[in-house]
């Protein structure tokens, strides 16, 4: 007799905190855009507005990350909008992190 494949008609809901993850994460690259559009505008002498937005989209995506891993701590929910979030907030820490170390150079 072949097994049958178990099948859960219960619909998980998503996480609630992954929807802050998401949100902010969006945030985040909006002022990330925002700053690096700002800067080649200025032909590379940003004012203090691009440098407060792009301090603004690291800031923001360190807390999507911490929103991110939070809501997996939430239990039988679904966590896809979590793991976008903290993949383009992982992505914009690394890029900032990367920009700032050449800027010191």
């Amino acid at each position: 007799m072949p097994k049958r494949k178990k099948v859960s008609y219960i619909r998980k809901t998503f996480a609630r905190r992954s929807f802050f993850s998401l949100g902010l994460a969006i945030g985040a690259l909006v002022l990330g855009i925002f700053g690096i559009a700002g800067s080649v505008l200025a032909e590379g002498e940003g004012q203090l507005n691009t440098a407060a937005a792009v301090f603004c989209s690291l800031v923001v995506s360190l807390f999507s990350l911490a929103y991110g891993f939070f809501s997996f701590l939430e239990k039988d929910k679904k966590y896809i909008l979590s793991k976008i979030g903290i993949g383009i907030s992982g992505f914009l820490v690394l890029f900032w992190i990367v920009l700032i170390i050449i800027g010191m150079r």
